[in-house]
């Protein structure tokens, strides 16, 4: 599960949190690669990628899904733009699954819960897209 989000401010930052399995070693993965405990200062050069397609989203971080939902969530206005102006960029908050509900009306008094603490890691990832929408392929016979 994902949501795309704007963190407000002069020059908002295109977000995007997602909720993913409480394992403890994609933390520790992550966290050797680049990625912070959410509230920290982010760290240049973070392992991974965002994969925005027509039919689904994913994060990646040494070839490895960190994310795949085929929800694709909408873009709230300004949000592309934002990641335009982060040269290509979006924050990527990945969330323990249960730690939050992202899209409850007090998501953001339960992402303020979680600054510092073991239940989120955040990462500056670049975006790639591909927003083509492909014809199903026949199996092969």
């Amino acid at each position: 599960m994902h949501v795309k989000s704007l963190i407000p401010g002069g020059r908002p930052v295109p977000a995007l949190l997602a909720a993913t399995s409480p394992d403890e070693l994609l933390r520790l993965r992550l966290s050797r690669q680049g990625w912070v405990p959410f509230g920290r200062a982010l760290q240049p050069g973070a392992v991974g990628e965002v994969r925005v397609g027509v039919d689904r989203v994913q994060v990646l971080a040494n070839g490895r899904l960190v994310l795949d939902d085929s929800t694709n969530a909408v873009s709230p206005p300004g949000w592309w733009a934002a990641v335009d102006d982060l040269g290509g960029h979006c924050v990527v908050v990945v969330v323990r699954e249960g730690a939050a509900d992202l899209t409850g009306p007090d998501a953001s008094d339960q992402l303020v819960a979680l600054l510092g603490a073991d239940q989120a890691i955040s990462a500056a990832l670049p975006v790639v897209t591909d927003l083509v929408d492909r014809e199903p392929t026949a199996p092969p016979r």
